[in-house]
């Protein structure tokens, strides 16, 4: 015994694209809200805005789409400054923030003109998430209503590649 301290587990700290685990749970496959994340964008007074979605949805590891409400606050930051970044906790290990640039590929939507339809290029993937940490829970979003309808006939339309 050398009187050392064990040095602590290692985890990835930077990617330049969402890592396989974390892709493979953003694709969200059969149109899942969840999870859900919390999207930071700039007001216009330079000031941070932030927005829960659970419509985003990863495309390809450099690549994520959401749709926005076409009067949100959201909407109107990114046509102003296409600087974001996005913050996801997914229990039982995963938090990071994503940083990137967004811009408006359909406004309106074809799907549905009160809504804009957005695309994330991925500049960095940060993992956040402490050593010898869980979480218990994340940000949860559920479809009530009409809503469930409504998000069901959207989401082809967020997968294309086509848009």
């Amino acid at each position: 015994m050398t009187g050392e301290a064990p040095k602590p587990e290692e985890r990835w700290r930077r990617s330049p694209e969402l890592r396989e685990d974390l892709f493979n749970i953003m694709r969200k496959e059969n149109g899942v809200l969840n999870p859900s994340s919390v999207i930071a964008t700039i007001e216009e007074d330079g000031s941070p805005h932030t927005a829960p979605f659970g419509s985003l949805h990863a495309v390809t590891p450099t690549n994520m789409r959401f749709v926005i409400h076409r009067y949100h606050d959201t909407l109107a930051n990114i046509l102003r400054d296409e600087r974001v970044m996005v913050c996801l906790v997914c229990p039982p290990d995963i938090a990071v923030s994503v940083k990137g640039r967004a811009r408006i590929i359909d406004n309106p939507w074809q799907v549905d003109d009160r809504y804009a339809l957005a695309e994330l290029l991925i500049d960095e993937v940060k993992n956040d998430m402490p050593l010898k940490i869980g979480i218990d829970s994340g940000i949860t979003i559920s479809a009530e209503g009409p809503f469930q309808e409504w998000w069901a006939s959207c989401w082809k339309r967020l997968q294309e590649s086509d848009v």
